[in-house]
């Protein structure tokens, strides 16, 4: 390992900073055919409390959509502090679709919207494609989004409340749901006459797809101990709330908090394709190093789905309260969020998140 300013990450490896001065960035989701002309849409970012933000090619940062929460965060980290929009993905046609919570009455639910656009850069529709699905002002929301042979897969929490909904089948909490990108049911799912694509899941924060063996993988959190990396099968059990390691591919025992996951394509070298890149938070808003998370690590996975390795590939170890949130390989290497940022966000400060690249040298 090399420090590189405020981080340790793999010798053959250079990181910079490529955009600052957001609040609270959570995930990332790349154009899947982005414009060759200067200056059009790459990525798009979820800002906890009420934004989309689009970057384009040469990292300059615009509002995409805001005000999309219908309630007043309160900024308490862990805890309530932990809701609003986080899970997002591109369409092949530019639409983006966004997970956010909102209130209903007392009810804190969970809901995710389709944003039309013309040109990439503001909202010109948006209609509501899931919601109703009760959740906490806190974590355990619809976390993540994928599209996958233009189904729509939803990791959905289990509201922490009651954690016995991810065994409910006539529950969506604590499942991955699939969808057309309409909102509506696919003939070939499980049921044909439920979203459920799988269930057992607590937490599921991170999910990507597979290119080698056209299957999606997740990050779950567990309790006090689990963590886990899952393979999701159509119609399958993960165990939740009885056990976290039931048709897991791989368990931390001393919990790491694993974010978002992706797939190394070509971005790193055929030495590295194909291997899974897991963002670890750690503890929310601990400054300096951490005994947990606030890392990067890497995990080769065979063709029978054992883990052969798992190996540090970067880590923070600077003062400030930085930990990987976001995570995705896009254009050039691999882009993650750190939450709070170096400088941290209380409610009246400065936002202080960033997004960081890492590159093969």
């Amino acid at each position: 390992m090399v420090r590189q300013g405020n981080w340790e990450l793999r010798d053959g490896f250079k990181i910079e900073k490529i955009v600052s001065g957001l609040s609270l960035p959570v995930n990332l989701a790349f154009v899947p055919r982005p414009k060759q002309k200067k200056g059009s849409p790459l990525f798009y970012l979820t800002e906890l409390y009420g934004k989309i933000k689009v970057v384009t090619d040469d990292f300059k940062v615009s509002v995409f959509a805001e005000g999309l929460l219908n309630y007043e965060p309160d900024s308490k980290m862990p805890g309530t502090g932990e809701s609003g929009v986080t899970g997002i993905v591109v369409h092949e046609n530019g639409d983006v679709f966004a997970s956010m919570l909102y209130r209903e009455g007392k009810a804190f639910r969970n809901k995710v919207v389709r944003f039309s656009t013309r040109d990439g850069f503001k909202v010109d529709e948006s209609h509501t494609v899931l919601n109703g699905i009760l959740s906490t002002n806190a974590a355990h929301q619809i976390q993540a989004l994928t599209i996958h042979d233009e189904k729509l897969y939803v990791n959905v929490g289990d509201g922490m409340v009651n954690p016995d909904a991810a065994q409910d089948d006539h529950e969506l909490r604590g499942k991955i749901l699939r969808m057309n990108v309409d909102g509506s049911i696919p003939d070939d799912n499980p049921d044909p006459k439920s979203l459920v694509f799988a269930k057992g899941l607590r937490n599921p924060f991170g999910a990507a797809w597979r290119i080698s063996d056209d299957h999606l993988y997740v990050s779950d959190n567990g309790p006090a101990v689990d963590d886990r990396i899952a393979k999701i099968l159509p119609g399958e059990n993960y165990g939740w709330p009885e056990s976290m390691r039931r048709n897991s591919l791989f368990v931390w025992w001393y919990t790491e908090a694993p974010t978002a996951i992706d797939f190394a394509d070509e971005q790193f070298g055929t030495r590295h394709k194909d291997h899974l890149f897991v963002g670890l938070f750690g503890y929310a808003y601990v400054e300096g190093k951490g005994v947990k998370g606030k890392r990067i690590v890497e995990l080769f996975i065979d063709e029978h789905d054992n883990v052969r390795y798992l190996a540090e590939f970067a880590r923070y170890v600077g003062d400030g309260p930085a930990s990987v949130c976001g995570l995705a390989f896009g254009t050039n290497g691999l882009y993650f969020t750190d939450l709070h940022g170096e400088v941290g966000f209380k409610k009246g400060e400065k936002a202080g998140g960033n997004v960081w690249r890492i590159t093969k040298t």
